[in-house]
């Protein structure tokens, strides 16, 4: 038995390390410019309204997400959501932006692993740090944070999220909505963002997500119509 459970153990390993990128694994980015911060905002007509914040952490590894979202009404998840590789087009059409923002060359025919999250696409949040889950086609209201460290804030690099976009999926794949990151003012190093639930409207479902370092954990609270 000790055996056959040493056997799956290294098969385990292997596979995670086989479906790492064509170029290797991503790389923690520790020297983000400090105070650096974008933010895209989703159009207040769509499914989803809201924003999505990245800011450089305090000490420049990593870059701290913050999802403040609410609708989801009608929509099937668990909805994923990605850094994608180019710029909302001026049509507002979301399949302008093309791919996940994938420097590494890793691809999506196998899933993103959490527990490897060197070895999964640079824009792949939802896969690094959880989806966000279905609210059974209700309103739903999120607000997320977690710090990924592969993902940056400093030009010139591949893993660089200036001037791509962020786009949220249904269950299916479809591209429910999206919105450019556009940088904002730089500001002197905040104290983190602290963890708590936001209280949903009438009629409305909550999540909340707070995470640290890639740990997450979802709080689902449910108010019926």
């Amino acid at each position: 038995m000790q055996f056959k459970l040493l056997i799956a153990s290294v098969f385990f390993a292997a596979s995670a390390s086989a479906i790492t990128g064509k170029l290797g694994d991503a790389a923690i980015i520790t020297d983000n410019p400090v105070g650096a911060s974008y933010v895209a905002t989703f159009p207040s007509n769509g499914t989803i309204t809201g924003s999505a914040k990245f800011s450089t952490t305090g000490n420049g590894t990593g870059v701290e997400v913050s999802l403040d979202l609410k609708g989801f009404k009608g929509a099937t998840g668990p909805y994923a959501y990605h850094i994608h590789d180019q710029p909302v087009p001026a049509s507002g059409n979301c399949n302008g932006t093309l791919a996940h923002l994938d420097p590494y060359q890793r691809g999506q025919v196998d899933p993103c692993d959490p527990k490897y999250p060197a070895t999964c696409e640079v824009g792949d949040l939802a896969g690094k740090h959880g989806k966000i889950p279905s609210s059974n086609g209700t309103m739903l209201e999120v607000y997320l944070v977690f710090v990924d460290n592969y993902i940056s804030t400093k030009q010139g690099i591949g893993a660089y999220i200036g001037n791509r976009s962020i786009v949220i999926h249904n269950s299916a794949g479809g591209r429910i909505t999206c919105a450019n990151l556009t940088s904002i003012r730089v500001r002197s190093p905040a104290v983190p963002s602290p963890s708590g639930s936001i209280s949903p409207a009438s009629g409305a479902s909550a999540v909340t997500v707070s995470g640290f370092l890639g740990l997450t954990a979802f709080i689902i609270g449910a108010l019926a119509l």
